[in-house]
């Protein structure tokens, strides 16, 4: 280094450590799935439902709109909160059941306001939320097993639902099934 120049240290950038991470507060997500799921309580009843069920008693359009409002917690867990994507799935598979079996009527409203996949999705997301704060890494074998369940359960359904449909229609039609 030469005399009389001094030479100044370039300026400090703020390094994050891993350790230092912050995950976004689910305050915002808590809320919405309050109001979805237990905003309100039946009277004379513990029991609490929310807009979800509320709104599940109109025919098929309520179901769709809870639907669209569940799908938007999902999609911010992705994005928002990195989730890995076999719980993202487990918390999209929720969501459809939620709207799949919430469609039927009367069975579908009582499905409403117990299953409430809000609350279990954001359950879901604290526990993501809580394994990354003790750097420990996801566990998603649950979840992947929740997945197997769920789909075999909706391949039963399917195929008794298309007996059913081709059972009425050979009824209707006055002719044997085979």
């Amino acid at each position: 280094m030469k005399p009389g120049r001094s030479v100044e240290p370039a300026p400090l950038k703020p390094i994050i450590e891993p350790h230092d991470y912050v995950p976004p507060s689910l305050d915002g997500l808590e809320r919405i799935a309050w109001l979805m799921d237990r905003a309100f309580r039946i009277p004379g009843t513990p029991i609490r439902v929310g807009l979800d069920a509320i709104l599940g008693l109109l025919p098929v359009g309520g179901d769709v709109l809870t639907g669209v409002i569940q799908a938007g917690i999902v999609l911010v867990a992705m994005v928002r909160y990195k989730v890995p994507k076999p719980i993202a799935a487990r918390m999209a598979a929720n969501v459809l059941l939620d709207i799949a079996v919430g469609s039927i009527p009367l069975v579908g409203d009582a499905f409403d306001a117990f299953f409430k996949a809000n609350t279990r999705n954001l359950r879901l997301l604290g526990q993501v939320a809580e394994q990354r704060m003790l750097h420990k890494p996801v566990e998603t074998s649950s979840s992947v097993w929740y997945l197997i369940a769920i789909g075999a359960t909706l391949f039963g359904v399917l195929a008794l639902v298309l007996i059913g449909f081709v059972t009425v229609l050979a009824w209707l039609f006055n002719r044997p099934l085979i």
